[in-house]
């Protein structure tokens, strides 16, 4: 561990009487853990003035050396750094040349409810230590099934046996072993889902050896069997997409449960928007949502919402059904900025008009989403891919090709306005 020659600086050269400091000039004496730097303030005249205490000191390399406020230097690593102290407006420095190895690694581990925490001390050939714990070490363990470690050290248990918890800094690794006994340990996934329109919500439980259970639909890892069937997403949130069986999957902590469910999609199936124009022929605001009713049977839709995302400004409401709003099999409800759109008198006024770029979404009064259509590429309401945005002269409406196979893209086409309201025919498709 050496020091470099002395260099000593200032920003200028200033002018003045004899006395105008000129300089700042460090000197550096080797310690068993680093140096012990002293700062001395140089003046025209010759005459100095130590400021150790007074001067700002800093290192160049922390990684190598650190300085505290009144000089004194501790090794970290080898290589080379700067040790700088400012006064006023002048500075001065020297080099410091480090050859200093990590000895060894000591890892201590508490335990932390039913959890442990670990330390991770490094050793150095200067006698000194520091705490790695977080800063610049990799952690694991030997046995992940009896034991799991994270990035801060800490163990979680998972089963009865013994597990090395091992702390890797730079080239040197320390680790203790841990005897675990007595934890309750993850037995089985249960999984179970509850019906919605079009959809379904499912939740995980993990079943635990000691009899208890803990909520894991958040933690765990969702899968399909059958995506052309219905996907999941992350919070178990599963959307029909064609009639068949699908296995729903929940995997938390390398154990997996499932349910098995039986989708019908197609005609009897939901409320659905089966048209909406964004702007009339004019650019006005000539905007309006048709409902549609594919089901076999008469649905309420009393509380029903129509909401809309905007990229700059989110979600808003922009109608809710009254109450005592019945549709029939195949008959329409109609909703628009104007007394009349295309001839067809509407049912009903929306709140505001509707942005030409984004997302409307059908939500039941029970607050889950019946169906829902994107037209921007960021919207939140979409199904499968989105349609594109309609062109600054395209005044045309988008209007469903068909029953809904929740993809927007390809359940929808641009064509001429043709709204329908309640009073208007109803058909089965």
């Amino acid at each position: 561990m050496l020091a470099g020659s002395v260099i000593a600086c200032g920003s200028d050269t200033p002018t003045g009487p004899s006395a105008t400091p000129t300089a700042i000039a460090v000197t550096c004496t080797a310690t068993t853990a680093g140096h012990d730097c002293r700062a001395s303030l140089q003046r025209s005249s010759g005459a100095t003035q130590d400021v150790t205490t007074t001067a700002t000191w800093t290192s160049s390399n922390t990684a190598v050396a650190t300085v505290d406020a009144g000089g004194h230097v501790i090794h970290r690593g080898t290589g080379q750094t700067e040790i700088r102290a400012t006064f006023q407006d002048l500075f001065g420095g020297t080099i410091i040349l480090v050859n200093l190895s990590v000895t060894s690694v000591s890892v201590a581990c508490v335990p932390d409810g039913v959890n442990y925490a670990c330390t991770a001390i490094a050793n150095f050939s200067n006698s000194t230590t520091l705490d790695v714990t977080r800063s610049g070490t990799a952690w694991s363990s030997s046995n992940t099934a009896v034991a799991t470690v994270d990035s801060a050290g800490r163990v979680t248990p998972v089963a009865n046996g013994q597990a090395e918890i091992s702390a890797r800094f730079q080239s040197t690794v320390g680790g203790v072993t841990l005897t675990l006994s007595g934890v309750a340990t993850l037995t089985s996934i249960s999984v179970t889902c509850t019906a919605q329109t079009e959809a379904h919500q499912c939740a995980a439980v993990a079943n635990r050896s000691d009899g208890t259970t803990i909520q894991v639909t958040s933690q765990a890892l969702w899968t399909s069997s059958n995506t052309g069937v219905a996907t999941v997403d992350q919070s178990g949130f599963v959307r029909h997409r064609a009639t068949g069986q699908v296995d729903i999957r929940a995997t938390y902590q390398n154990v997996t449960g499932s349910r098995s469910l039986d989708i019908v999609v197609g005609f009897g199936t939901s409320v659905v928007i089966n048209e909406f124009g964004t702007r009339g022929p004019d650019e006005s605001t000539d905007d309006f949502v048709e409902l549609r009713n594919d089901t076999a049977s008469p649905v309420d839709i009393s509380g029903w919402r129509i909401n809309e995302w905007r990229p700059t400004s989110g979600v808003q409401t922009q109608f809710v059904v009254p109450n005592g709003i019945v549709l029939a099999p195949g008959c329409h409800y109609l909703v628009a900025n104007r007394p009349s759109v295309a001839g067809v008198v509407p049912d009903a006024q929306l709140i505001n008009p509707i942005n030409d770029q984004g997302g409307l979404a059908l939500q039941h009064a029970n607050g889950s989403l019946v169906d829902q259509v994107g037209y921007h590429p960021d919207s939140i309401y979409r199904e499968g891919t989105p349609m594109p945005l309609p062109g600054n002269e395209d005044s045309r409406s988008y209007a469903r090709v068909g029953n809904d196979t929740n993809n927007n893209i390809s359940d929808f086409a641009r064509q001429s306005r043709t709204p329908l309201s309640s009073g208007s025919s109803c058909a089965v498709r």
